[in-house]
């Protein structure tokens, strides 16, 4: 059989067979040794292709990474679910091979490839379902694991072990865990899933002090160290991130310290934890770290967990209200039925499973299962469904998971939406094994047939159970049975985005870092307002979800509710009888207002977010005890940044109050003096904690101010850079005024300077500066004045001094973050010193910089701190640059130009397109 013949009839029968064609001739053209191995190894060729044609993600991993080919070869026939040490050796041998890359780049890596293996099995039916899920938790498991002993040698050796004292009084190192909640915490995780992780440690303390920094506090340490960690795991690389990390079911949510001890958490989760933060738990393990600890903890808190409810009937009716609360928000007229969310889709499985271990638990431990399909067995077995319906919904489970793992994996995006039009859906269809010529019509038969028998399930345990009135279980005086919950709207939500905002939505007090999913099912923005006990969010209770138009009338009504309390008394003028009631005034001011937001979404850029994240921001505002009067110009704005930016609606929902910036007139936005601004906001402050605090409340007003004006169109491109320029350099120049202020709170007064001038590359030395944009610096300092501090030598003492510095520009509080900050351009890269004396910076560029370099410090410009010591070095290290490149040859200095450009793009911009054929604008090819 000729070649292309062989090809043809190795693509015939895949479910997009001009992908995998595509794929093949790529992979000849760019690595044509490779593409001949495949060629002789017709088994391996056909695996190759399958790949492609279920995944384009996938396929173009593999002929971006062709030495994966020979990893597959070996790795194809074994069909064993990894346990968490097998996978731990593999990732080892595979840092192994990488010890130039960034840890975070490593485990990005790692995790795409193993995906590789995990997709192939599955596609080609010879795992399960569980087997798979399985397998990807015990991968996420794996890269926490690696990314907890990488953070914790780094904390180790700045700070010495964390020590605590045992019950018979010796000194022992104290324990941290690493608990999964969520699909994670079931083992029931997805390819694209987040995953939701909770910190723990054992005892508060002090640690060594044997490290380069003296000894600090356990507190400090754990935070550290879960900061640390999660941006191994979470932090975007050129490569993406390994996984999406969510920490705000942490106690406290985004209040609460990012770690916290065991003895915080059994009194948060004893006495204060609300009903769906409980339910939670019923999804969680260790998933890293020791899980002892874990155990302790779990043992602590089961029976709170389970005896909760006030009796069954208020645990399924508690439990369907907010399922019906999910239908409403998340009506969101998204073409195509939502796997997840939709009428008998998988969150019904959940939901009926959860909502009996809830009723059932206090009196039952064996229904205490995690898994799903597990819990839906032993209900079966205690008679709690039938067995007839246990077999429905576990075949129905399968059959969703499974259709949406092809969702999710046709470009890696964590989508559950069916596609709509039919020729996507035709696709799908075959990627669920249903051949042509009716796989269309097959398929959507059997999603009807699937989804039919799961409503009719969740409708008899939720409408007859009830009206049976089932026994009673123990119970907590006064408390109601938690919802099953989805993060987004416990916490109000902040949809797993990358933007400014780095990926792990941490809110942390220590520093950290896009993004709502599951907790263990739910859906949260929407649970927090499920489970508000204000009826003006509580519309009467539907036997059937909202859908479509109807759940947007809702929910803007919802949130007209809110916003109509607020409006200045003279914002509506409504012609009613003398007479009318209050309750009249009141529902005509929400149609007011209902129908001004509806107006104001269609005008902006994106109706549905614009709706949606209104409605957040409200429910947030609800909740808040925020002060604020409205005028229609300020929600007309509110509707115009939200239908533009996901990043400012995610800004305003978790902080309401900055509504107030958004009418600020484009004048004052243009004239504002910012490092004044942020200067008298830090002076009325007396700690760290709360400095870091007012920095952050007032970065936030100002740039949501700013945000509103470019979005109206009243600030030009220019202007809109020059503007976020200026809140930068205001802002690097307070974080250095507050790490002056904390310097001399440490070490008392400072005996002399500090002389340091802080020197930006870049978008921010060029003017440049956007929405997200990084601060990448170069720190340098006057060796001609004694330190700072008596104690210390200048080295050290500025080196403390940048540390605070940093910390005040990129760690997380509770009021958020303001930048990341990138050194890696600083003399010898991460493994030069933070901070060096001025006449070493410049030595360095005169001796030993490559051409790459020049590229980068051609840009350099003072930016903060001592202007005159930073321009004098800006002035010098202009002429040294200039003069090494006139000394250079144009062909070397235009190749090395060529080369640097070439890199970024095959290394940036083709790292993870969304979509075949997709452009970055930024690393791209004519970016």
């Amino acid at each position: 059989m000729k070649f292309d013949e062989k090809i043809e009839a190795l693509v015939r029968d895949l479910p997009d067979a001009e992908g995998a064609r595509a794929f093949y001739e790529r992979l000849a053209a760019e690595h044509a040794r490779v593409a001949n191995k495949l060629v002789r190894d017709e088994g391996l060729l056909s695996d190759a292709l399958a790949l492609a044609a279920w995944s384009p993600l996938l396929g173009t991993t593999l002929a971006q990474n062709p030495d994966y080919v020979s990893w597959l070869a070996r790795e194809r026939t074994d069909t064993h679910v990894r346990t968490t040490e097998e996978l731990g050796e593999s990732l080892a041998r595979f840092a192994l091979t990488h010890t130039q890359v960034e840890p975070q780049v490593v485990l990005a890596r790692f995790r795409r490839r193993e995906l590789l293996r995990i997709y192939l099995r599955d596609v080609r039916r010879t795992n399960s379902i569980v087997e798979t899920t399985e397998e990807l938790s015990n991968l996420a498991d794996t890269v926490l694991a690696y990314a907890l002993d990488h953070a914790r040698q780094e904390l180790d050796n700045r700070y010495g072990a964390p020590l605590c004292t045992d019950e018979r009084g010796r000194k022992t190192t104290a324990s941290f865990c690493v608990v999964a909640l969520g699909k994670l915490g079931s083992r029931e995780l997805n390819y694209a899933s987040d995953i939701d992780l909770l910190f723990l440690y054992s005892d508060n303390g002090e640690t060594s002090g044997s490290g380069e920094r003296g000894a600090t506090t356990n507190r400090e340490y754990f935070n550290r160290l879960a900061e640390r960690m999660t941006r191994l795991v979470g932090q975007q690389s050129g490569e993406g991130a390994a996984y999406r990390v969510d920490l705000r079911l942490r106690p406290h949510g985004r209040n609460g310290a990012l770690s916290c001890s065991l003895a915080e958490a059994l009194r948060y989760y004893r006495a204060q934890a609300q009903a769906w933060e409980l339910q939670t738990l019923i999804r969680s393990r260790a998933a890293a770290g020791t899980a002892s600890l874990y155990t302790r903890f779990a043992a602590e808190v089961r029976e709170r967990i389970y005896s909760h409810a006030a009796s069954v009937e208020d645990a399924l009716s508690n439990v369907r209200l907010a399922k019906q609360k999910i239908d409403r928000q998340h009506a969101d007229g998204s073409r195509g039925y939502n796997v997840k969310l939709g009428r008998g889709g998988i969150r019904e499985i959940e939901f009926i499973a959860q909502a009996l271990q809830l009723a059932h638990g206090a009196q039952d431990i064996w229904l205490h299962a995690p898994h799903t399909l597990i819990s839906l067995g032993r209900l079966a077995d205690r008679r709690l469904i039938t067995e007839r319906e246990r077999t429905e919904l576990s075949d129905a489970y399968s059959f969703l998971r499974t259709l949406e793992h092809r969702l999710q994996m046709e470009h890696g995006l964590q989508t559950h939406s069916v596609p709509d039009d039919d020729v996507r859906r035709a696709l799908v269809a075959r990627r669920m094994n249903f051949t042509p010529p009716d796989a269309l019509a097959r398929f959507n038969r059997a999603l009807e047939f699937h989804t039919t028998r799961v409503r009719a399930v969740y409708e008899r345990v939720f409408v007859e159970t009830q009206t049976e009135r089932a026994p009673a279980a123990p119970h907590a005086p006064g408390e109601g049975a938690p919802a099953t919950v989805d993060k987004a709207a416990i916490t109000n939500g902040a949809a797993a985005t990358t933007t400014a905002a780095p990926v792990v939505a941490t809110d942390a007090t220590v520093a950290g870092e896009n993004g709502a999913t599951d907790v263990n099912g739910t859906d949260a923005a929407t649970l927090v307002n499920a489970t508000s006990h204000d009826a003006t969010l509580h519309p009467p209770r539907l036997e059937a979800p909202v859908t479509g138009a109807d759940a947007d009338n809702a929910a803007t009504l919802a949130a007209a509710s809110v916003f109509a309390t607020r409006l200045i008394p003279d914002s509506i003028h409504l012609n009613l009888h003398p007479r009318a009631s209050q309750a009249t005034f009141e529902s005509d001011a929400n149609r007011r207002v209902a129908r001004l937001l509806h107006d104001a979404a269609r005008e902006s850029l994106n109706q549905r977010r614009a709706l949606t994240y209104v409605a957040r921001v409200a429910a947030s505002l609800d909740k808040s005890s925020v002060n604020l009067e409205l005028s229609f110009a300020h929600l007309r704005a509110l509707v115009r940044l939200c239908g533009a930016s996901e990043f400012f609606g995610e800004m305003l929902a978790s902080n309401p109050a900055l509504i107030s910036a958004l009418h600020t007139r484009v004048e004052v936005v243009r004239e504002r003096d910012y490092r004044a601004l942020l200067r008298a906001e830090i002076d009325r402050e007396g700690t760290f904690r709360d400095e870091l605090i007012a920095l952050r409340r007032a970065w936030s007003q100002l740039l949501v101010e700013a945000g509103a004006r470019d979005v109206a169109g009243e600030l030009s491109h220019a202007d809109s850079n020059r503007v976020q320029t200026e809140l930068a350099k205001a802002s690097i120049n307070a974080a250095y005024f507050i790490a002056r202020r904390e310097m001399a709170r440490r070490y008392g007064n400072l005996a002399a300077g500090p002389r340091l001038s802080v020197l930006g590359l870049g978008r921010l030395a060029s003017g440049g500066m956007d929405y997200g944009s990084d601060l990448d610096l170069v720190i340098v300092y006057d060796a001609q004045v004694t330190s700072p501090v008596a104690a210390f030598t200048r080295e050290e003492a500025y080196t403390r001094l940048v540390e605070l510095m940093v910390a005040a520009l990129s760690s997380l509080t509770r009021a958020g973050y303001l930048y990341r900050v990138d050194l890696r351009l600083r003399p010898d890269g991460k493994n030069g010193a933070l901070v060096r004396s001025s006449a070493s910076f410049v030595e360095y560029l005169r001796t030993r910089t490559d051409v790459w370099e020049w590229l980068a410090y051609v840009k350099l410009c003072a930016v903060g701190g001592d202007l005159e010591l930073g321009r004098d070095v800006e002035r010098q290290a202009r002429s040294v640059i200039h003069e090494a490149a006139r000394g250079a040859d144009a062909e070397e200095l235009r190749g090395e130009t060529r080369r640097v450009r070439e890199r970024l793009e095959r290394e940036r911009g083709e790292a993870s397109p969304a979509a075949r054929g997709a452009i970055d604008i930024k690393f791209g090819a004519g970016g």
